[in-house]
């Protein structure tokens, strides 16, 4: 079930509800922004374009994500990876990463393979 539909279904989007959702967006809207443009100057791409992905996967994660309280944001860990990937393929070479990623992820979500983690031991 998507997160919109659990959130509608549990009564988090009703009327009493709309002024809280709209103040918790706009605080992490505030915290998000800055850090994606920082995360996207530190991969070697233009601010605008952390901007623009903050913005949809935001979109994203709270149409799609498994909770509805969930929370999602850029991660400090991705420069490493976004910037040698910008570096040695370039700024389109890291648009196809990022397609060639989201489409593995809806293969594994397709294939239920998040039932997998049952058999990974914990330390």
């Amino acid at each position: 079930m998507f997160a919109m539909q659990k959130a509608y279904l549990d009564g988090s989007l009703g009327k009493g509800k709309w002024s809280n959702n709209i103040i918790a967006g706009l605080v992490v809207g505030v915290v998000a922004l800055p850090l994606a443009m920082a995360f996207a100057i530190a991969s070697g791409v233009t601010p605008q374009a952390g901007i623009y992905t903050a913005i949809i996967a935001g979109i994203f994660v709270s149409l799609f994500g498994g909770s509805p309280v969930q929370i999602a944001g850029p991660t400090g860990a991705f420069i490493v990876l976004l910037s040698s990937i910008v570096v040695n393929y370039g700024f389109e070479g890291l648009q196809i990463a990022t397609m060639m990623a989201g489409i593995i992820l809806v293969l594994m979500s397709v294939a239920k393979l998040g039932t997998v983690i049952r058999f990974i031991p914990t330390p």
